[in-house]
């Protein structure tokens, strides 16, 4: 369904959202201008179409069949719907008011089920192969995630382990990251997680990850500046869901799509793997019998 057709009779998308689902239907100059927006949305604030499309080295009329495909009416409705963004206090968003509308069951389900698919069907099945003999070959493998994304890089962790050893995190809770990270090599492949706010400590890391010779697997919502150019494999995984909160659904299930397709491709290793911690729980007496 075209999105100017859908906006009808759903609630509008954001730009980016628009950018990651029109992407692979574009031909090449829009999506030379949309990687550099995909970098920094932000910049339709303050900038012309004319100085964007001379920033990605496109013509101003390429720049308007990208904004139409994208079912704005030009230029200056993506302009106000960017600035909108950011003028909106806290207490305008839905849900943040005493009095405002919960949001219903049946909306936000359907939300969190377009976002789950659309999810998958921006995945390249180059770039998830990739990404699978990545963590299969790494010979240290790192989990990384500040603020929301920590709980998902505890998350995918906690399935790597089952998979094959030496299975690192960062931020350790109490140890400083510097003394952690020395370890890195480029033997190492990381699994960074940016799906919430970026962080410089995360920055930090994936720089020196990729200037260290790791290779590295980057999880976003949206590309910022220097990931290309850092990140060995990027998978995107949307994020805006129709609350005040970010819909995690779609990163946890592409992760464990991700680890499903690790255990496959590692093959007999893993699976005995998981015995052996199968047989460790059943002589430490972890095992709960479901008739007691």
């Amino acid at each position: 369904m075209p999105l100017s057709a859908q906006s009808r009779t759903n609630p509008p998308l954001h730009i980016g959202q628009r950018l990651l689902a029109a992407y692979d239907a574009m031909p090449r100059g829009e999506r030379r201008l949309a990687d550099l927006l995909l970098e920094d949305v932000g910049m339709l604030r303050h900038s012309t179409a004319g100085e964007l499309a001379e920033r990605a080295g496109v013509s101003k009329a390429t720049a308007a069949r990208l904004f139409r495909r994208l079912g704005y009416s030009g230029y200056k409705a993506a302009q106000r719907e960017i600035r909108a963004d950011v003028v909106a206090p806290l207490s305008e968003m839905p849900g943040t008011r005493d009095h405002a509308p919960l949001p219903h069951p049946g909306p936000y389900l359907e939300a969190e089920v377009k976002h789950l698919v659309r999810t998958f069907e921006l995945l390249r099945a180059d770039e998830i192969s990739y990404a699978v003999e990545l963590l299969r070959d790494g010979e240290k493998l790192w989990v990384v995630g500040f603020g929301d994304d920590y709980p998902l890089a505890h998350f995918a962790r906690a399935m790597l382990i089952k998979l094959r050893p030496d299975i690192r995190i960062l931020p350790i809770s109490g140890f400083p990251v510097a003394e952690e990270f020395a370890s890195i090599s480029s033997t190492d492949t990381v699994l960074a997680l940016a799906v919430s706010r970026r962080t410089q400590a995360l920055r930090n890391i994936v720089g020196s990850a990729a200037r260290a010779g790791a290779k590295i697997v980057l999880v976003a919502d949206r590309l910022g500046v220097g990931d290309k150019a850092a990140a060995t494999v990027i998978l995107r995984a949307q994020s805006k869901g129709p609350t005040l909160f970010d819909s995690m659904t779609p990163t946890v299930s592409l992760l464990t799509y991700l680890c499903a397709r690790l255990a496959a491709r590692i093959g007999d290793p893993a699976a005995e793997r998981l015995r052996a911690i199968h047989e460790i729980h059943t002589e430490w007496g972890d095992e709960v019998d479901p008739d007691v």
